[in-house]
């Protein structure tokens, strides 16, 4: 969990007046926002600072109308993400903080029709125990990872559980070494469901042999992350809710454009 902030440009050796957004982030704090947005009961489980940084995630999670379940770390702050630019000149800053002390002890009992799990804490050996542990406890039809993260050979196997996998295409060729419709292929042999996004030009989902190909009604250029989080969490929703391979992908696809616009 994070705090973002977009800042629309930065000029070395310049004093710019320029738009800077702030908002709550992080991709199970991005998926959960989407969810809610779109009609579902949704909650976010993770480690803050005891500062404002977090109070401001708190409230603007509460004003959604997503519950929040927050260890308080009383030596680290909230963590950061600064971004700014776009394409070539897009730039990243972060400090994970509190977070990268999330520990098994944070995760409560996990009982929901869908619990998604971000490759950041899953992909570190700081939080691994913590997002194992949220692996190893879900209790719903739907247990998915986002494939976020320093992606290593021991990948599936620390994704040992999970039944949904959400990558984009530069993740998904580090695991397959394929092209987006062939890696999700590859994918959906290890998982019930495997998702690749690839950007503009849409997603596909592959679930039982069953192959949709989803794209959004229109292109968004922005230098703003969390639409692919915001995704995954209107795909969940749908699927929860009964929704067909290409209708979930649908929505998700609708939904990573509305987190581009904001």
């Amino acid at each position: 969990m994070l705090l973002d902030v977009t800042v629309a440009e930065l000029v070395p050796g310049w004093v710019s007046h320029a738009p800077v957004s702030v908002r709550a982030g992080g991709v199970p704090v991005n998926a959960a926002l989407a969810a809610a947005a779109h009609g579902a009961r949704a909650a976010v489980v993770g480690r803050v600072g005891s500062d404002p940084a977090a109070a401001a995630v708190r409230a603007e999670l509460e004003a959604a109308g997503v519950e929040t379940v927050l260890a308080v770390d009383e030596e680290l702050p909230t963590g950061t993400f600064v971004e700014t630019g776009e394409g070539d000149a897009r730039a990243i800053s972060a400090d994970r903080g509190a977070s990268a002390r999330l520990s098994p002890g944070d995760i409560p009992a996990l009982e929901a029709r869908a619990v998604l799990v971000s490759g950041h804490a899953l992909l570190r050996d700081d939080t691994a125990p913590a997002a194992r542990a949220a692996l190893e406890s879900a209790a719903a039809p739907l247990v998915a990872v986002v494939a976020a993260g320093p992606i290593g050979a021991d990948f599936h196997a620390r994704a040992k559980g999970a039944s949904v996998l959400f990558a984009n295409e530069d993740e998904a060729r580090i695991l397959t070494g394929l092209e987006p419709r062939e890696a999700a292929l590859a994918l959906a042999e290890l998982y019930e469901v495997a998702v690749v996004t690839a950007g503009p030009a849409g997603a596909v989902a592959v679930s039982g042999g069953e192959v949709a190909v989803g794209r959004p009604s229109e292109t968004v250029r922005s230098g703003r992350s969390g639409a692919g989080d915001a995704f995954a969490g209107v795909f969940l929703v749908e699927r929860a809710a009964g929704a067909r391979l290409g209708e979930a992908l649908e929505g998700a696809c609708e939904a990573g454009r509305r987190a581009l616009a904001s």
